[in-house]
């Protein structure tokens, strides 16, 4: 009885997925319909009036209809031209209807292009502007245009301002410095941080942001040392940092307030910390030295065969 259960249970998944497999198919291997263009869709101003006080009704079905033009290139091309405007009119239409935002600007910036990015944060700014209290609204543009773009400069005021508003949970000030620490943007985040403590009252939040603003100072001192180092002798600092003490460019190098060590990281021509970053240097540190010490072995018996070799050749010569 029980075998019969299962196989009718899978007969009935087999028959359920086999709809949207075709479907998928069918998506795919014809062409897209010639309504979507951006003619197809009124202006948000005009919707209003066109609809004749059926808005609520007609956001409701325009919605329905990006999440299937979403989906309906999801499987295919994965681009999203119109949805911009679609959620637009949705809103137009509806302003109850705030989930269209963050539907239509997660499957924007999902393209990852410049456009799109810019595309996704004026709908973040649209969100913004109908409620205005809501934090995530200017959050997410700062945090789209750190992720997708690394534009620190555009990215740490917006995630700054939507950390400074009463909305925003306490916690949130620690990520935002750690996308600053992660993106080198020690010089804002120094600044901003320092900004927060004069203004913060609170005994235990002043000792986190006089942390927070060692961390950044001393990011700051070594980068800026390193880069002095790189323009002085033409080439990059030592990973561990050790040549910036020598050359007196630092004392010493300070200890980092997370129990972290700090780095060269050549490649981004910046200092970085393992408490914020490359969790894994200790290990990588390892293995070179392993794989180092390997070399040097390799070589090592290279050079005594060579030596061997040479001692045999002679060996031979003077017998003959």
């Amino acid at each position: 009885m029980k075998k019969i259960s299962t196989l009718a249970a899978v007969i009935l998944i087999l028959v359920t997925l086999l709809p949207f497999y075709f479907v998928r198919k069918h998506l795919i291997e014809n062409e897209k319909p010639k309504v979507e263009t951006i003619a197809a869709y009124p202006e948000p101003d005009f919707a209003k009036i066109m609809f004749m006080g059926l808005n609520a009704f007609a956001a409701d079905l325009l919605f329905a209809r990006s999440q299937y033009y979403f989906g309906s290139h999801y499987v295919t091309d994965r681009t999203y031209p119109l949805l911009e405007q679609m959620v637009r009119v949705v809103l137009a239409l509806n302003p109850s209807l705030e989930y269209a935002i963050p539907f239509g600007e997660a499957a924007i910036s999902s393209m990852r292009t410049p456009d799109a990015i810019e595309s996704a944060n004026s709908l973040l700014r649209l969100g913004h502007e109908l409620y205005p209290d809501d934090y995530y609204y200017v959050f997410n543009q700062g945090y789209n245009y750190f992720i997708y773009l690394n534009d620190m400069e555009k990215a740490y005021p917006l995630m700054y301002e939507a950390i400074s508003m009463k909305s925003a949970p306490p916690k949130v000030i620690w990520l935002v410095n750690h996308v600053a620490t992660m993106g080198g943007g020690y010089r804002l985040g120094y600044e901003y941080t320092k900004d927060r403590l004069e203004k913060t009252k609170d005994k235990n939040m002043r000792d986190q942001f006089e942390k927070e603003l060692r961390h950044f100072a001393n990011l700051l001192v070594l980068s800026e040392a390193a880069e002095e180092y790189y323009k002085k002798y033409g080439q990059s600092p030592d990973k561990e940092l050790q040549e910036l003490v020598k050359s007196k460019l630092v004392s010493e190098i300070p200890e980092d307030v997370y129990g972290g060590e700090y780095y060269y990281d050549e490649e981004a021509r910046l200092v970085k910390t393992t408490s914020q970053g490359d969790r894994q240097y200790g290990k990588k540190k390892e293995e070179e030295a392993k794989k180092e010490a390997a070399e040097a072995e390799n070589k090592a018996e290279d050079g005594d065969k060579k030596e061997s070799a040479v001692e045999k050749e002679n060996s031979e010569k003077s017998d003959k």
